[in-house]
């Protein structure tokens, strides 16, 4: 047989190919394993050993694209700690429940991610004032750094996000939403925001023949967003274009009952036949609420320490350095710079690339420029409203021509993995510079680093009750 694919460049130095040997496939890989430790191993140990640590807080979007751009050069030692052990493509996820199966393409290996760097399962709990180390839950030694990025995101009650921390944990959830929604004849969606109308979007396409009720306090849908009064009104008359959609506006509804049972676990649905009655008296019969009021901050590792605004954001400059600490930055729905979307997250990646790179040459910094305005609305696999830029709003043509598989596939390349053969783990040599830049930028010995790559930082934490951080 053939030695896997590619082969190192470091084989020509070689006396005798490796491929022209006589043995086992089994044999020949334990070869390519051992001539790679013994010399290419070590040749990459050199590429960040000695190299600035940046420790990336968080593995969503903006997280992953900085990692990607500050690994790629090997300029720097890049370790992203995340609670999860995957990436969670939660744009699309909403599609789980009435799609089966669909959750697999929302859950992509971070194995592909980083050249050089490293991706290590642990909850952060405290972040330093100076930004300059971290806690992590079950590990008794700070880890220190030279820079640092914050991207902890936000968090959405199941089924918009989901709090498992483990990969394997997260398709039997699903698996058993899709179960509840099959058996429900009359589902109500309370809040008419973005999630609460995209989960109305692929209920009603997926499973017409459910009748579907939205109650929403607003007088207008999406109101608690700056989208413009031509979007709301579009998406309204989006929604209703489905014959199996009732939409009752400026309607608020008494939680006291669903509350208490939405406290006992971190989904937002309620199960069971009721009949639930609107502050203006109107009468709504149905077996399946969804509550979907808003998403929340993932504030408990820099809430006591790094500087917020009033709704916990953290405050940064015009560089997306947070205030007070020179090295340290952060992006996305955690930053009080843009508005909390994923693609702003993504947009903000090369502004901290080039800064942390700036600082490092004693250079000027970049004030970040911010993103246009853009929304885009999915009402199931073909129909949606979107806002663009100069306020420019579209259609169901437009939107699902940008928007058409919820980005799955952009969102799979983004992490190097290909959806139709992922990559679970590492490879050897890959496994050995993750190895290596954990043991540089921990100063801690090969054992230790073995262990953490195995189980993860400290003790990971299990989900508790009512638990909807992501």
């Amino acid at each position: 047989g053939n030695l896997r694919e590619p082969r190192p460049p470091f084989f020509k130095q070689l006396p005798i190919s490796p491929h022209t040997l006589q043995l086992s496939p089994q044999a020949k890989t334990h070869l390519v394993d051992l001539v790679e430790s013994t010399m290419g191993g070590f040749q990459s140990a050199k590429e960040v050993k000695d190299k600035p640590v940046v420790l990336i807080i968080g593995g969503g979007f903006g997280g992953i694209e900085v990692a990607k751009l500050l690994d790629k050069d090997a300029a720097f030692n890049v370790v992203i700690i995340d609670r999860k052990n995957y990436f969670l493509h939660n744009m699309a996820l909403l599609r789980a429940a009435v799609v089966d199966k669909w959750e697999q393409k929302c859950v992509i290996p971070y194995s592909k991610l980083l050249k050089y760097g490293s991706v290590v399962q642990g909850e952060v709990v405290s972040i330093a004032k100076d930004g300059k180390s971290v806690k992590v839950h079950g590990e008794e030694k700070e880890i220190t750094c030279d820079y640092m990025v914050v991207g902890t995101g936000s968090s959405y009650a199941f089924p918009g996000k989901i709090a498992e921390v483990d990969s394997k944990k997260v398709a039997p959830k699903y698996e058993e939403l899709r179960k509840v929604v099959a058996g429900a004849t009359e589902i109500t969606v309370i809040g008419g925001g973005a999630v609460g109308l995209e989960l109305i979007g692929e209920i009603a396409h997926y499973a017409p023949e459910k009748k579907i009720t939205l109650i929403h306090g607003g007088e207008t849908l999406l109101n608690r967003t700056e989208l413009s009064a031509k979007m709301k009104e579009k998406s309204l008359a989006a929604v209703q274009k489905f014959p199996n959609v009732k939409v009752l506006l400026g309607q608020r509804v008494d939680f006291k009952e669903l509350g208490n049972q939405l406290k006992e676990s971190p989904a937002s649905f309620v199960a069971g036949k009721r009949e639930i009655t609107t502050s203006k008296g109107e009468k709504v019969s149905t077996d399946l609420v969804f509550m979907c009021t808003g998403a929340k901050l993932n504030t408990a590792a820099f809430k006591e320490n790094l500087p917020t605004n009033e709704e916990g954001r953290i405050k940064v400059n015009e560089y997306l350095q947070i205030e007070g600490c020179d090295t340290a930055f952060a992006v996305g729905d955690c930053a009080d710079y843009e508005p909390k979307f994923a693609y702003v997250a993504k947009f903000q990646a090369p502004t901290v690339n080039k800064n942390i790179r700036a600082l490092e040459a004693k250079k000027k910094l970049t004030k970040h420029k911010k993103s246009p305005a853009l929304t885009l609305l999915s009402l199931g696999p073909k129909c949606g409203t979107s806002q663009l830029p100069m306020g420019i709003v579209a259609g169901d043509f437009v939107t699902r021509t940008i928007k058409g598989d919820l980005f799955v596939k952009n969102t799979w390349a983004d992490l190097n993995q290909n959806i139709a053969k992922p990559v679970e783990t590492r490879d050897s040599a890959g496994r050995r510079k993750s190895m290596m830049s954990l043991e540089a930028a921990m100063k801690i010995d090969e054992e230790r680093v073995k262990e953490i790559m195995e189980t993860g930082l400290g003790k990971q934490k299990e989900v508790e009750k009512g638990q909807t951080n992501t």
